[in-house]
């Protein structure tokens, strides 16, 4: 049957495949699957030691992070260029040549987990929040500071380890500011009762105004600080804020998760932080 089939010439081909070894044809594909972690250094690690074939070995893993470069192996280790979102390909092949791939979107801005619980993240945030350099980017320990509130009471950031903190940089001869008053109230009444505290910076050069219009809006439930000096307003200086209103949101840990205008900062984001 066989040498019929070589002499046949273009049939000789479908008679090939027909005839091909009966182990190739039970072949089940493998199944790829893998797991994210966050690294202490800002990297993140990939693992595919989940990924599993029924009737045989995985011989190859291929990765492909997203952001144009790729990897090999049961394990990687990546660091992205920049916080923002990646769809992460894998590829696993078995001995037998058969391949499967799975996809996965990962957001930086958010917590990378093994397990997502929200027990889970605060107990691992402390390693991360020791190691992390200081600085105002997303991933770095946020500068301390102590500033004196309303009534001249001194506020550190440090104060308020254990809690989410919204540090917002405004003026309330800021329009935009202003109008933004009001979404960070239905932040804090949403989020409150769950540990986020709403810490406001005023850059005024008459903080009084700010006072009055706070009070006025019945906003009485932000913790809100001044400048020591309003002219050269060395706090928003630290942070690099060019514009205002900016927004920061800092976890538990004094980690910053956000950096930019409080527009886009999301709830969700928040809410993974909680």
């Amino acid at each position: 049957m066989t040498k019929r089939c070589t002499l046949i010439g273009v049939l000789a081909t479908a008679c090939a495949v027909s005839l091909t070894a009966p182990s190739a044809w039970a072949n089940t594909p493998p199944v790829a699957d893998f797991e994210v972690r966050a690294g202490e250094d800002g990297s993140v690690t990939f693992d595919a030691s989940s990924s599993s074939d029924a009737d045989g070995s995985i011989t190859a893993y291929q990765w492909l992070f997203g952001d144009g470069t790729t990897g090999s192996g049961v394990t990687k280790k990546h660091t992205y260029p920049s916080v923002s979102s990646y769809t992460v390909t894998l590829v696993v092949t078995d001995n037998e040549g058969a391949s499967h791939l799975t996809r996965r979107t990962i957001d930086l801005s958010l917590p990378l987990a093994t397990a997502p619980s929200t027990a889970t993240r605060r107990a691992t945030a402390p390693a991360v929040a020791a190691n992390a350099p200081v600085g105002t980017y997303v991933g770095a320990h946020a500068p301390e500071f102590a500033l004196p509130d309303l009534a001249d009471s001194i506020v550190r950031l440090s104060d308020y380890l254990g809690q989410v903190v919204l540090l917002e940089f405004w003026s309330s001869g800021c329009p935009a500011c202003v109008s933004a008053l009001s979404y960070l109230e239905s932040l804090r009444r949403s989020y409150d009762d769950r540990g986020l505290i709403i810490l406001g910076v005023v850059t005024n050069s008459n903080y009084r105004e700010a006072e009055s219009l706070l009070a006025r809006s019945g906003y009485t439930g932000f913790v809100t600080v001044r400048e020591i000096d309003p002219a050269a307003k060395p706090t928003r200086t630290l942070y690099g804020v060019v514009r205002i209103p900016h927004a920061f949101l800092i976890d538990r840990t004094g980690v910053v998760r956000f950096n930019g205008h409080l527009s886009l900062l999301q709830e969700k984001t928040i809410e993974a932080w909680l």
